[in-house]
């Protein structure tokens, strides 16, 4: 019993002498993500708000929020005031009709209704089309994802 108490104790010592292993080498970290939304409708939205603004800012586009002014030159100014209506159909839904936006607006000091993409308003000073209306409409808005709806922005054209 000796002999055996006397082994393990000088194989104990033993191990205690010995090097400690050298760490396994740690890879470099990765970079870092791109933030991205992680569902399909986040990336959809995303897709949508960046053609929404490409196109915001096309040539002859003039943007504004509410309350904002936008010049179109030559004296001719819109200033959008209120959505009236936005019945817009959602991107990720099938609907029977398209929908509209209507947006009360002031222009060149004249108060009047505006719908995106029909017609035009005929001013003294000049033709202004509603041409451009971003967020796009959708059903959801994955707020923990995306944050809040951001506001409106509206693009304007001086027509011919």
């Amino acid at each position: 019993m000796t002999i055996r108490a006397a082994f393990f104790a000088a194989l104990l010592l033993a191990a205690c002498a010995s090097p400690a292993p050298a760490p396994a080498p740690t890879p470099p970290p990765a970079p870092a993500p791109m933030p991205e939304p992680y569902s399909q409708l986040g990336r959809q939205i995303h897709a949508d708000i960046a053609r929404l603004d490409a196109a915001l800012r096309e040539p002859g586009i003039v943007t504004a929020e509410i309350g904002q002014t936008a010049d179109l030159g030559g004296g001719l100014t819109v200033r959008p005031l209120a959505i009236i209506e936005d019945s817009r159909c959602p991107q990720n839904v099938q609907c029977l009709w398209a929908g509209r936006m209507r947006i009360r607006a002031m222009v060149s000091g004249i108060d009047t209704e505006l719908t995106l993409g029909e017609g035009y308003f005929q001013s003294a000073r000049g033709v202004v089309q509603f041409e451009v209306a971003s967020p796009g409409a959708w059903a959801e808005w994955p707020r923990e994802e995306l944050g809040p709806r951001p506001a409106y922005r509206f693009g304007f054209r001086r027509g011919g």
